[in-house]
């Protein structure tokens, strides 16, 4: 099924979708991701099944169904979705559900809203709950920003506001992360670099030409302090706009 992917040939699905059912967890959870990436055109075949197997008593099982249905956009999973976005017992599955929400304009505002809040949530869930508002440009710019204000500074989720924040138009914000990323761990500079490419992918903020040299000044700062993350570095900076 990896190899398959990998192909991307959908009419592959069809011999995929028995093993939704097998009684081994792994082959279970690639089932659901391989027919997430090979389904995006067969949503109403593949929908269904992901929407039954978030109900799975394995959470990898049910954290690989809540991605893929954020790539197949299946419009009957979306309150499913919602409201195990708070109930599901494991953060992991709760993280992908919030950052499969960003694929459901116009749902889920509120609760991805709580879950950027909840300063008890685990971290990657509120990140992925932001990033998704910001795909989704459900939340109007003004409350955007007023996270900004209230979270920049959060240890779990400040540069991930801080980048929506930017992208709705408050350049500002790019100056205090520029700040924060010579004092920022291995991993925290390893998700800025993951934020920063998210910036260059569409709608690209308008004033990303304008402010591609202090990009690249933080990148080279994150390849100094990080050099394995150098790779990760040259091909943000070859995307940068010019």
């Amino acid at each position: 099924m990896i190899e398959l992917i990998e192909l991307g040939d959908g009419r592959a699905v069809a011999d995929i979708l028995p093993l939704v059912e097998s009684r081994d967890i792994a082959v279970r959870s690639e089932a659901a991701r391989a027919i997430g990436y090979l389904g995006v055109t067969q949503v109403s075949v593949v929908g269904p099944v992901l929407l039954r197997m978030l109900s799975d008593y394995d959470e990898m099982v049910r954290n690989e169904a809540a991605e893929s249905l954020g790539l197949v956009r299946y419009g009957p999973a979306v309150d499913v979705l919602v409201d195990l976005l708070r109930a599901d017992p494991s953060w992991i599955v709760r993280a992908s559900i919030a950052e499969a929400l960003g694929s459901y304009p116009g749902h889920g505002t509120a609760e991805l809203v709580e879950c950027v809040r909840d300063v008890d949530e685990y971290g990657a869930v509120r990140r992925y709950a932001i990033d998704s508002l910001g795909r989704t440009g459900d939340l109007p710019p003004a409350e955007i920003l007023a996270l900004a204000e209230e979270f920049g500074r959060d240890e779990e989720i400040g540069p991930q506001v801080r980048i929506v924040a930017y992208r709705v138009g408050d350049q500002s914000q790019l100056a205090e992360i520029s700040r924060e990323a010579a004092h920022m761990d291995q991993e925290d500079s390893a998700r800025l670099l993951n934020d920063i490419e998210y910036l260059l992918q569409p709608p690209i903020p308008p004033t990303l030409v304008e402010d591609s040299a202090r990009i690249k000044s933080m990148l080279d700062i994150v390849a100094m302090r990080w050099p394995l993350s150098s790779r990760h570095v040259n091909r943000i900076s070859d995307m940068l706009p010019t």
